[in-house]
């Protein structure tokens, strides 16, 4: 993208209702944060799962063949700068995808082991890499007067405030599959969630391996819950994805934002994400 003559700005209501297309791509499981309820489910992993550079590169050319037009491509987790490569990564989608935005997500912890490397800052202002920041422990204002000390303020945006969590997760069993639930289920429907080469409707059937893994359950996901990212994915394919599948008769929409909690560390128990 290069650099940012203006601020970005952070919408949701861009992702949900515009029309434009966003990418996330997962590209490590685990977070240096433990919170209670996480809709990616990090507190549950077991292993970094770093996508290796390579293969994020052949992916994300694969997907830029399919769908040039993007609004934003985030890198996401877990916590991506956990990744030993995340630079690595934003430099590729840059080369990639050069008209379109390219963003992380991120809670800010790491950024302090920056702060005096003048070639990080350098980096940022010349590809125009956008922060999504969900500030936890830190102010607001620690982030704005850093990006701004470094001429990077255009760089800078906040996705949400995080002292407040709910749950945006509810496995369950035996629930109905529907377009009316589908339309009605609250993830953003003009992203994309892609993670160990496949492309998934929500969070909650991307991350169902953790939960499987950690808890012992056998939340069942079938090749009709995601795309294979290899050359014999269509944009048609996408297209035609955007619809209910098999694991939504594993969510209970009823017992979404049901329960709300301050910035609380998970303790790993089942109910945090399931009615099961």
């Amino acid at each position: 993208m290069g650099i940012l003559t203006e601020r970005y700005v952070f919408d949701f209501n861009r992702i949900m209702q515009s029309g434009e297309r966003h990418i996330e791509y997962s590209v490590t499981d685990i977070c240096n944060r433990n919170c209670r309820s996480c809709s990616h489910l990090a507190p549950l992993a077991k292993n970094p799962n770093f996508i290796c550079a390579e293969e994020f590169e052949k992916t994300v050319l694969i997907l830029q063949t399919r769908l040039p037009d993007v609004h934003t491509f985030w890198l996401t987790g877990g916590e991506p700068t956990l990744h030993p490569e995340f630079l690595r990564l934003l430099e590729i989608l840059g080369v990639i995808y050069a008209g379109s935005f390219i963003g992380i997500y991120t809670n800010g912890s790491t950024l302090n082991k920056y702060e005096a490397d003048e070639g990080f800052w350098g980096f940022m202002r010349k590809t125009g890499v956008v922060w999504a920041v969900t500030p936890y422990d830190k102010p607001k204002e620690y982030f704005e007067k850093l990006f701004e000390r470094k001429s990077c303020l255009n760089n800078l945006t906040f996705v949400q405030r995080g002292t407040k969590f709910t749950n945006l997760t509810n496995y369950s069993q035996n629930r109905a599959v529907s377009r009316e639930k589908y339309e009605r289920c609250g993830w953003e429907r003009l992203k994309l969630n892609v993670r160990n080469g496949k492309i998934y409707n929500c969070p909650s059937a991307e991350y169902a391996d953790l939960f499987n893994g950690y808890f012992g359950e056998r939340l069942k996901i079938c090749k009709e819950d995601y795309l294979v990212i290899d050359e014999k994915l269509t944009s048609e394919a996408i297209e035609n994805f955007r619809g209910p599948v098999p694991f939504c008769s594993q969510c209970d929409l009823s017992g979404r934002y049901t329960k709300l909690f301050d910035n609380q560390p998970s303790k790993r128990s089942i109910e945090e994400w399931a009615e099961i």
